[in-house]
């Protein structure tokens, strides 16, 4: 006897079908029955339909005054639907339910911009780090001269990465913010120089500056990766509005130059990050941007985190595909796997000896569907990232 359990209903329905033998049209109209969900959620009119179509349609409900937790099978969920809709007051919630199970199915992308294509889904993308800065925690001052980072730049290119991430400011904790003309001074070399070397590659500059931004792009950038969610400079949302570049959009709670001294707390890590991209999403949109499939979003690991944080988002990654986009992680070489480092192995490390760490804490992230990892150590990324893709996307139906 075997135990088994299906998050994917297409897994499922090639079960039904390829094992047990099950015709292909039943297979494929029962498929939703083998995936089983909890939903939580917040509502605030008459909770009495919810009851009502939960005992209808063989689902579990709890709830706590405004909060619920619906439990049960896809096919009964959907089932759950269709009894909502037939009250006014939850007509809305029906179909912010059934959206959210489309987007959450949604596994594979395309970002496009410069007449490029970065398909992003069967095979894990990476984006290698290019510090310019003098102070970055794990190579700062390594790649300062333009020579430097164009020879570390196409070394990554030709190990693997597709995105290539040029950074002028130090975001770790404790570090102070500079002026834009300074970043511009450390990056633009940099970014002149690669583009012209490499003009398949796709360029990425990390800033939260919009007048950085806008510079970059004009000469040849591809991508902007925002620290801050267009939490420092609002006006990075019109800039990448105006190219419709993508954009990487990252959670983050406070700011790098308090981090040290101000508590960081949450109730619950996870819902509060779903809560914060749904209103920095909806900002982005306001502000005219209109390719949704280049937007790109990052949990921000240690950007605001205790340790504890970011091993939650890791273990609970998967909660982020309710957006339906593509999805960065970034822990190369972080402080919380130097501490977990410690407190398993008794042992400290420097940044540049937490490969293997860094290594197991990409794995989680990618296994629950992450497109995207931002690391240091390309080549040895790039070998672990086939396994754990040939895995991932392995059809044993």
């Amino acid at each position: 006897m075997l135990i088994k359990h299906f998050s994917d209903k297409d897994h499922f329905y090639r079960f039904l079908k390829n094992r047990v033998g099950v015709f292909f049209k039943e297979a494929e109209d029962r498929a939703f029955e083998g995936v089983f969900h909890c939903l939580y959620f917040e509502f605030t009119e008459n909770p009495e339909p919810i009851f009502l179509s939960a005992q209808k349609s063989c689902i579990s409900v709890f709830s706590n005054g405004e909060k619920f937790l619906l439990c049960g099978s896809e096919s009964n969920i959907r089932n759950f639907c269709s009894e909502l809709v037939s009250y006014t007051e939850t007509k809305s919630l029906a179909r912010e339910i059934l959206e959210a199970f489309i987007r959450y199915r949604k596994k594979n992308f395309q970002i496009q911009y410069n007449r490029k294509i970065l398909p992003l889904g069967l095979k894990t993308a990476i984006m290698g780090v290019l510090n310019v800065t003098p102070d970055s925690f794990s190579d700062g001052g390594l790649y300062s001269k333009p020579e430097e980072a164009l020879k570390r730049a196409i070394q990554m290119y030709e190990e693997g990465a597709e995105i290539i991430d040029i950074g002028g400011e130090s975001t770790r904790p404790g570090s102070e913010r500079i002026p834009a003309e300074e970043e511009l001074k450390r990056v633009l070399p940099a970014l002149k120089l690669i583009r012209k070397e490499l003009p398949e590659a796709w360029i990425s500059v990390d800033t939260y500056k919009s007048e950085v931004a806008k510079a970059c792009l004009e000469e040849g950038a591809d991508i902007i990766n925002d620290v801050s969610g267009g939490t420092f400079d609002e006006k990075i949302f019109e800039v990448i509005s105006e190219y419709g570049c993508p954009y990487v959009l990252t959670h983050i709670k406070g700011r790098p130059e308090t981090w040290k001294t101000e508590p960081i707390v949450y109730e619950d890590v996870m819902n509060e990050m779903v809560s914060w991209f749904k209103v920095r999403l909806e900002r982005i949109r306001e502000l005219g941007y209109r390719r949704e499939e280049n937007l790109i979003l990052d949990p921000g690991i240690g950007f605001g985190k205790l340790p504890e944080h970011n091993i939650e988002i890791l273990r609970r990654f998967e909660e982020l595909k309710v957006f339906g986009k593509p999805l960065m992680v970034g822990v190369s070489r972080k402080s919380f796997i130097g501490l977990v480092l410690e407190g398993f192995l008794n042992r400290k490390t420097q940044p540049k000896e937490r490969l293997y760490g860094s290594l197991g804490a990409v794995a989680p992230a990618v296994i629950q569907g992450a497109h995207i990892v931002r690391v240091h150590d390309v080549r040895e990324t790039r070998e672990f990232l086939a396994l754990i893709d040939a895995v991932r996307t392995y059809d044993v139906f």
